[in-house]
């Protein structure tokens, strides 16, 4: 008998139509209790498409009173009261990037809406004031202190990171909307604040000295996104209902399930999370695609790390603290940062006497769709075409033919385009290199360290080892030469794997290898 198929919030954003349209919801009301008892100023950073949306517009209802959505939820055996508060939402995740009125336009269709909701005289003041007079007619008007909710918050600054003149533009405008708050804590029962990148030069935070970034804090890791016990209470037919479409057990099903989107991590302590939005969308369609992946991977990203100087190994392998990944400046941030920030990285491990995260690739879908970008970028022939191309050569690697593995990968460099592998080819090639196997599930190091010195490239299969040194404009006999001298290999000599050495000469001049040798 099939299993029985449930109704999935996918995309969808407001509570109400979850809960009257009979979907899915997976239930975080007491912890929504707990943050809304426990703070009155919060901010909250989690990646695109993590249920940021979805969470404001639940504590919305909250305090709207509309205990009705509520029937059969936890927080009805924690709320007695049920106070309606009037509610200011501000939503800034559609603001156009090529239009430098577009945040203005957006602001003042909102505060007319307000305006008028609370009986606020028309006038020429600036936003802030504005904003500021909404607050208190709205606390005047019905009694009741004010809830604010800004959803998406940097939108407008992510979206304009590389246009500085518009970019600023906005800061100036959001800073003095935002730092209006601090004045009316008379007025303001709770404001919460989301987004994806906290920045520092943003005066919500220097203004808001007792807002509470949760972002870190191990009593909400699990406030957006799945745990493997929301997934067993809520979502179970539908794992069962994957599981008979493809043939697999329960626990084969939770396996791929977990391999493919959880892994992600928000503070040291922090249980799994699933991607909600991939887990979704896999489970609704009962098979398993790359779904927050095709949603968009922003292009700044990839231009940041395909056009710099960017060690790969030491990017993808990386640490941060709390504060260098929690807060972002748009004069310097860290590579890590960023990629924390929009999810492509996460954390696996915390050492408490630095203080320090280890940072990883939270998940197989995570990995395809990153570097999948990345060489589609570079080669600039499509994804189709690339992934054919690295497909073939992980099956050279795999199966011990180095030369062929060569002979495709040099007819590949020939078709990127020159600006696209522009100085530093060595570095470029090492971070095409690095990309396709890292796309492909090969285990692969960039400069490697070992106690003699940093092997350019060690790529490890099931059968083989391969370890790989570059020149540049230096014959590929040298390459080899420096593996042994420095004994490279020595390290497998036990492995019980063949093991290849591969020095290669590169040529600053044609971008691309000029010869090779395999020993």
């Amino acid at each position: 008998m099939e299993a029985k198929k449930q109704r999935y919030p996918i995309g969808q954003q407001d509570f109400a139509k979850i809960r009257e349209g009979n979907s899915v919801y997976v239930d975080k009301t007491a912890i929504i209790y707990d943050l809304t008892h426990a703070s009155d100023y919060v901010f909250l950073a989690r990646p695109r498409r993590f249920g940021k949306s979805l969470l404001l517009s639940t504590i919305r209802y909250y305090f709207e009173g509309r205990k009705d959505l509520f029937e059969g939820l936890k927080i009805m055996d924690l709320e007695e009261k049920w106070t309606r508060h009037p509610v200011l939402h501000l939503m800034l995740s559609r603001i156009d990037k090529e239009d430098p009125d577009s945040l203005r336009s957006a602001l003042e269709q909102q505060f007319r809406i307000w305006e008028e909701d609370y009986e606020v005289e028309k006038n020429d003041m600036a936003f802030s004031q504005r904003f500021s007079e909404i607050i208190r007619h709205a606390a005047k008007k019905t009694g009741e202190k004010v809830v604010i909710l800004i959803d998406e918050y940097d939108n407008p600054l992510i979206n304009t990171i590389d246009k500085t003149d518009i970019h600023e533009n906005y800061r100036s405008l959001l800073k003095s909307v935002y730092s209006t708050m601090k004045d009316l804590d008379e007025y303001i029962r709770f404001a919460m604040i989301t987004g994806v990148s906290r920045f520092s030069k943003t005066s919500i935070f220097s203004g808001l000295n007792n807002i509470n970034d949760i972002s870190f804090d191990s009593d909400f890791s699990s406030i957006c996104g799945f745990t493997l016990e929301d997934i067993k209470e809520y979502l179970w037919p539908g794992v069962v209902g994957l599981g008979e479409r493809r043939g697999m057990t329960h626990e084969e099903t939770l396996a791929a399930l977990k391999d493919r989107y959880d892994g992600y991590h928000f503070t040291e302590d922090s249980p799994d999370i699933y991607n909600p939005f991939s887990l979704l969308n896999a489970l609704s369609k009962r098979d398993l695609g790359d779904y927050w992946i095709a949603s968009g991977t922003p292009e700044f990203l990839v231009r940041k790390l395909s056009d710099s100087d960017i060690d790969f190994e030491k990017t993808f392998n990386g640490e941060g603290n709390e504060k260098t990944l929690g807060t972002i400046d748009v004069a310097y941030f860290s590579t890590e940062a960023l990629l924390y920030q929009t999810g492509y990285l996460t954390i696996k491990d915390y050492d408490p006497e630095t203080g320090l995260f280890s940072l990883r690739i939270p998940n197989r879908e995570v990995n395809y769709g990153l570097f999948s970008a990345l060489l589609t970028d570079f080669a600039r022939k499509g994804e189709i075409a690339t992934l054919k191309t690295a497909m073939a050569l992980r099956k050279d690697l795999q199966e011990g033919r180095p030369k062929e593995f060569f002979d495709k990968l040099k007819s590949f460099l020939a078709g990127i385009p020159y600006d696209k592998l522009p100085h530093g080819f060595e570095l470029n090639f090492e971070k095409v290199l690095f990309s396709m196997m890292r796309l492909l599930d090969l285990d692969v190091q960039s400069e490697a360290e070992l106690s003699n010195g940093r092997i350019d490239l060690l790529v490890k299969t099931e059968r083989y080892i391969y370890v790989i040194e570059l020149k540049m404009d230096k014959p590929a006999k040298e390459a080899l030469a420096q593996i042994d001298s420095k004994d490279y290999a020595l390290p497998f000599a036990y492995d019980g794997r063949k093991l290849y050495k591969i020095g290669i000469e590169v040529s600053k001049e044609t971008r691309n290898i000029t010869d090779w040798l395999i020993d």
